[in-house]
């Protein structure tokens, strides 16, 4: 079993160091949105969607935000990764489950008050630890998915979640923008 797990991890890294190579600023596979994306330069949009419900509108909005986030570091936009979780860990202070949710924003708040987009990548992991826990016990109906990154801090690998299938990178954004996997689909 462990050799299966290494084998997946080398070929896993070998496609990223080819993707890595060969990751052109657009992504390819969007040829339908092209034009929107050479206007704004959104590197997060994607062909696909998973639809995805919650049973609270406070888990939709969490949702909603750490979806923004992951788009700013996707784009790799330290400015936008710093609005972006000012404005969600404002969110928090006013939803009824703040409380639950203060590791989040104390993980926010830090990126907020970053211009360092490493250091704000390193701090989104534990955002998307405390968001994936918080969103799993909030599902209604659909799934969310989980990827993951075997590259990210040095070959120490990385997850997050999505609200696509396709590969956008949070950790790496246009150096290797679909390198990654989906590790599972939570329901």
């Amino acid at each position: 079993m462990k050799n299966v797990f290494f084998v997946a991890i080398a070929i896993a890294l070998f496609s990223c160091k080819q993707h890595q190579e060969a990751e052109v600023k657009t992504a390819p596979s969007q040829h339908s949105d092209t034009a929107v994306i050479t206007s704004t330069g959104d590197l997060n949009v994607t062909e696909e969607f998973v639809e995805v419900t919650f049973k609270t509108e406070e888990a939709t909005q969490v949702h909603r935000a750490y979806l923004n986030l992951k788009g700013a570091f996707v784009n790799t936009d330290a400015e936008d990764a710093a609005s972006v979780a000012k404005d969600f860990s404002q969110m928090l202070t006013v939803v009824p489950s703040a409380d639950t949710l203060s590791a989040l924003k104390s993980y926010l708040d830090q990126i907020a008050t970053s211009t360092n987009v490493d250091r704000q990548r390193e701090v989104f992991e534990d955002v998307s630890k405390s968001v994936e826990v918080y969103l799993s016990g909030q599902l209604a109906t659909g799934s969310l998915i989980k990827q993951y990154c075997p590259m990210a801090f040095e070959g120490k690998g990385a997850y997050w979640l999505s609200d696509s299938k396709e590969i956008r990178n949070p950790y790496y954004g246009d150096k290797m923008l679909k390198c990654g996997v989906v590790d599972k689909e939570i329901r």
